[in-house]
């Protein structure tokens, strides 16, 4: 009865509104380390419950989704952008949730995530999916070892950039570039790059220099700008954009109605998309 109990719990709001109720949901989900969510035609995503962190807790009282309900915008782009024969690599693959779209629309899907509190259930939710990898690293602008902050609130927002306010532990987790792991054969060439790593993806296209310019590189590139996230880092807002710019592709906003040429101004937090070429379009 622990499950109908808890989204009972869920579905009203108890660990936010009534005193006691969150150390009840703590309680409740103490052993719930691994829980299948079902989400229609997709194999399982499995969650931890026990951290009790808002964005697990509304999948969980969801079950069963009808579809992947994470950024509908770019799911949606996903679906116009990568095509059958392509390599996705999906860099900050998080709880897998893009991974999963990525798995029925791509050939062969490459998951990159190092959070060590992720990775347990990403390990189940990629090994069903026959055509996905999971690569336990982080990926930065050189091979080095790197700190990585986890946020004791909300594991989706760990970072290499302390950004969030919320109390965090650090840990070293192994860092790697995309060249690198090209240079010795390690991974496909990718067709299409997700890159949502907290405010670090400047580290990410450093890390890709030789790929990104080159004239057969991935042809279309997801990202998001989190300039509170960058500047913990020292980049420039604004910068992940211009660098890909520099490397031959067209800039574009990705907004809830459509995909637009790059305004000159832009919310401070926004995904991105960048096309191969000039005056490229979808």
């Amino acid at each position: 009865m622990k499950s109908p109990l808890l989204k009972w719990l869920l579905n009203r709001r108890v660990h936010q509104r009534v005193r006691g109720g969150y150390r009840l949901c703590r309680y409740l989900t103490r052993k719930m380390d691994s829980v299948p969510i079902t989400i229609y035609s997709y194999p399982p995503l499995y969650l931890d419950l026990r951290s009790v962190d808002d964005h697990a807790l509304n999948l969980f009282r969801s079950d069963p989704l009808p579809a992947v309900p994470h950024e509908r915008s770019l799911v949606e782009l996903f679906q116009r952008v990568v095509k059958p024969t392509d390599v996705v690599f999906d860099i900050g693959a998080n709880l897998g949730l893009h991974t999963l779209t990525f798995s029925k629309l791509a050939k062969e899907v490459i998951a990159f995530e190092p959070n060590p509190s992720l990775i347990p259930n990403l390990r189940k939710t990629v090994a069903n999916l026959p055509n996905a990898k999971l690569f336990e690293i982080c990926l930065t602008a050189t091979d080095e070892t790197v700190q990585f902050h986890i946020s004791e609130w909300d594991h989706m927002l760990s970072s290499l950039s302390n950004w969030t306010g919320q109390p965090t532990r650090t840990i070293d987790v192994p860092g790697r570039s995309l060249d690198s792991l090209l240079s010795e054969a390690s991974i496909p060439k990718p067709d299409v790059l997700k890159v949502d790593v907290e405010g670090a993806e400047m580290f990410v296209f450093r890390g890709a220099e030789r790929l990104l310019s080159d004239a057969e590189g991935p042809r279309a590139i997801i990202f998001e700008e989190l300039n509170s996230a960058s500047r913990k880092l020292g980049i420039r807002d604004g910068e992940p954009a211009e660098f890909l710019a520099q490397k031959g592709y067209s800039i574009y906003l990705i907004t809830d109605e459509d995909v637009i040429p790059l305004p000159a101004e832009r919310p401070p937090a926004a995904n991105l998309l960048a096309l191969k070429g000039p005056n490229s379009g979808l």
